[in-house]
């Protein structure tokens, strides 16, 4: 069942997200602009050093402080990187031990617009600066339109890339051919010994603009897939299979796609959409304080400016819910990633494809705040204010809780502030606590426990 569903509250223009509170389905969200003015943001990482690192098009990368709201540029590329129409810096990923191997990943596009090219690379972050390139794939046809792109590492340390057609309809069926494709390659540029094609980084084919790789904790991977003038599509990744293009558009329909698709061991998608919405990168999302999006694949669209949520079935090989949220609310969402709080950063492209206007291209965040919890302590014993909380907590409590124990944990139970109530009144200074969902909890001198969930 497919069901649109827009936002039920405020709508504004695309410089007035700061501090707005709105509603998706019943969930109460908090939206936030981390960031306004960047020159067409294509990839946004949650870093392990809780920085939201992006990749601009026309060749900069940058570490984003979503607390601070500051930009630090790490790399420009800008005269190395052929940026026209859709090519560009592109698609970027971290090393999954990025602790002891600080890599980075990035596509771009290079030459010149009579034979652009397209290359996969990595480079070392120093604490400051991503330096010492080294090219692991390179000479892949490129385009102004078409070129994929996107990066994702998977569990055993082998990196899947994706490349269009590069507008060549001759190339996605053809193996030998690195266009059109899911290209898997060790991190040092290698070719792992299992693939599909024995010395050949092709892992899939028969793709057009595959745009967004999701590594799902059920352990299988789906791409979304730009199609032509009908047929964008979700897709279940299967090593070695052929996904139809330019032959089949979308599912294989009775005749000649029906035939090509039997001949030639054809994976359909799991969706096709038509008209196209232009699908691009996908999350995987659990957050019971956001039941619209629990549990669900979330995938950002740029033509038709929304998240979808799908909903897979227990082995994760059909569709069986999907939803569609933030219609028109934020323009053409690019990128979508998530933090350790569950919030959740969107990359905005612009109100429409041509659009370069860097106040329109920012990184906002959404955070689901829990309403009911809020003001819940009984307060004969126990008052906290402000809730959502501000840099300063004030806490008044009755006589009997003088002594008590206070600790304020995280999502996952970790401490981050425990104290003693010394006081009939006594303020705690959270400025340093990162914003997100976080639990207080009083332990009366009988051992009882007073707890009250908190937003910051």
């Amino acid at each position: 069942m497919r069901h649109f569903i827009s936002l039920l509250a405020v709508t504004f223009t695309f410089n007035s997200f700061s501090q707005t509170n709105i509603t998706v389905g019943t969930t109460t969200v908090e939206v936030d602009t981390i960031y306004t003015g960047l020159d067409i943001p294509w990839e946004i990482i949650y870093g392990p050093d809780d920085f939201i690192w992006t990749t601009e098009r026309k060749g900069i990368i940058s570490r984003i402080d979503p607390v601070a709201k500051t930009k630090t540029v790490i790399l420009n590329i800008v005269s190395s990187v052929y940026q026209n129409s859709e090519s560009g810096l592109l698609g970027m990923a971290l090393h999954p031990d990025f602790a002891n191997t600080p890599e980075v990943f990035l596509a771009y596009t290079y030459g010149t617009f009579s034979n652009i090219k397209e290359k996969v690379v990595k480079y070392t972050y120093n604490g400051t600066s991503l330096v010492n390139e080294v090219v692991l794939i390179n000479n892949i046809i490129g385009n102004t339109t078409h070129n994929g792109s996107r990066i994702a590492i998977l569990p055993d340390n082998t990196l899947l890339f994706s490349t269009g057609d590069a507008q060549n309809q001759s190339l996605p069926q053809d193996v030998n051919e690195l266009n059109g494709k899911v290209l898997r390659i060790n991190l040092d540029g290698t070719i792992p010994a299992d693939n599909p094609f024995a010395g050949n980084p092709v892992y899939s084919f028969g793709h057009r603009n595959v745009q967004g790789i999701l590594q799902h904790p059920n352990g299988k991977i789906y791409v979304s897939e730009h199609g032509a003038s009908t047929d964008d599509e979700f897709q279940l990744l299967e090593v070695g299979r052929n996904y139809g293009w330019p032959n089949v558009e979308g599912f294989c329909d009775p005749g000649g796609e029906q035939t090509f698709c039997n001949t030639n061991n054809v994976m359909e998608p799991l969706v096709a959409w038509t008209p196209t919405n232009a699908p691009s990168d996908m999350v995987y999302y659990e957050n019971p304080l956001f039941p619209e999006f629990n549990g669900r694949v979330l995938m950002s669209v740029l033509k038709d400016k929304r998240i979808i949520a799908m909903q897979l079935n227990a082995t994760g090989t059909a569709v069986t819910d999907e939803d569609h949220y933030l219609i028109n609310q934020f323009g053409r969402l690019r990128d979508i990633c998530v933090g350790p709080q569950k919030e959740i950063y969107l990359a905005t492209n612009g109100a429409s494809w041509s659009n370069t206007n860097p106040n329109t291209h920012s990184i906002i965040e959404l955070r689901a705040l829990d309403d009911a919890s809020i003001g819940q302590l009984d307060q004969n014993l126990v008052n906290v204010y402000p809730n959502p909380i501000q840099e300063i907590v004030t806490i008044e409590i009755n006589e009997n809780l003088l002594g008590a124990a206070v600790v304020i944990c995280d999502l996952s139970g970790r401490i981050v502030v425990e104290s003693v109530l010394s006081e009939l009144s006594q303020t705690l200074n959270l400025n340093n606590l990162p914003k997100g969902m976080y639990e207080m909890k009083i332990t009366t001198k009988d051992g009882g426990i007073i707890a009250q969930k908190m937003v910051k």
